[in-house]
């Protein structure tokens, strides 16, 4: 699997490599740096998940890359921000359960948003989207278990399992339970807000950090997170306010305002949530250029400028993905089944 999307994603996968580069020269660090680094995280992968390890070296091989210059991708504990938001049918219009994402991070990254439709020898199918082919950020699978994630910027960080290996075990998940469980291992090197849902209407926020995690349950039928913590168990790990740790004082109110955005104008449709609304809200520009739908700051450094380069809508009721590949408010929509033949 790795191989074949190496293969179809050489392109991506050199130009993913190019910024990665560039991103180490903002940090002070070379690639000879980067990968002395990253060769600390690598066992703890290996013990973690070593298929997904074996993915990421068919990948490197098949794309020309230098798998431990790729490993140094996935060990930088980077991200942007994210809008999340699920509902079930105590909400929607259908009785359908929904999870939407807005995946925001550094403009350059525009074009990387790649469809990978996964049939393991053994374990769920699934449908998700990725960075590349490469970086799985977020999907569903066929037992009807849904993920996606908000970036967070706790104070516990450590040498572990790369925050960004947590997806794929997710998505070979059978029930929630074991969701949860693979969202967070023991040796975690940080960790995001996981956000798990259920075709059934089961749905869980997860706050995670380093060595500590509080659930969030979707009693009324809906949830939203963005990029700061809502429990008081985790605010006291909260830098995001405090100290940059990969996101500008500048652009720290940005997760307050769309998270209660989304609130306000999902409350307005309750009991009448369809796909249709989920996209309208993701459309949205209040606080433009740091909005829902995101748009590069200009004002800010160039490490610091986000944008959303995809948005996505999950149907867990009809294991259907409904995708955008660029900014929700100027691209389009496409619907993918999970058991399409292509």
């Amino acid at each position: 699997m790795g191989a074949k999307s190496g293969e179809e994603c050489r392109d991506l996968a050199k130009g993913m490599m190019r910024m990665l580069r560039g991103r180490l020269k903002l940090r002070g660090m070379d690639l000879r740096k980067g990968k002395a680094l990253a060769s600390k995280y690598l066992p703890y992968a290996e013990d973690y998940d070593p298929d997904y390890v074996d993915f990421l070296k068919g990948y490197a091989e098949a794309a020309g890359l230098d798998f431990d210059e790729l490993f140094v991708h996935f060990c930088l504990d980077e991200k942007g921000y994210c809008t999340d938001i699920a509902v079930n049918a105590d909400v929607t219009a259908d009785g359908s359960v929904l999870s939407a994402h807005t995946e925001d991070w550094a403009p350059e990254y525009a074009g990387h948003a790649v469809l990978i439709r996964g049939r393991p020898r053994s374990g769920p199918r699934f449908l998700a989207l990725s960075l590349s082919g490469a970086e799985i950020d977020c999907g569903m699978n066929s037992e009807g278990i849904s993920f996606t994630g908000n970036s967070l910027y706790p104070d516990d960080g450590r040498i572990g399992i790369p925050k960004l290996f947590t997806a794929r075990r997710i998505l070979a998940s059978k029930c929630v339970g074991d969701a949860i469980t693979a969202a967070f291992p023991d040796r975690r090197a940080s960790s995001y807000n996981h956000n798990i849902c259920h075709s059934s209407g089961e749905m869980v926020s997860i706050e995670g950090s380093a060595t500590d995690f509080s659930v969030i349950y979707a009693e009324d039928g809906w949830l939203v997170h963005t990029n700061h913590y809502l429990t008081d168990r985790m605010a006291k790990h909260e830098t995001v306010f405090t100290s940059p740790s990969g996101c500008s004082p500048g652009n720290a109110p940005s997760t307050i305002l769309r998270y209660n955005r989304a609130r306000r104008l999902l409350k307005q449709s309750l009991g009448e949530v369809t796909v249709e609304v989920l996209k309208s809200i993701m459309n949205d520009h209040f606080n433009h250029p740091q909005s829902i739908c995101c748009h590069a700051d200009e004002s800010l450094s160039a490490e610091d400028r986000s944008a959303t380069i995809f948005a996505v809508v999950f149907d867990l009721s009809g294991f259907e993905a409904h995708i955008c590949p660029t900014n929700p408010c100027s691209g389009v929509y496409r619907k993918y089944s999970l058991d399409a033949d292509v």
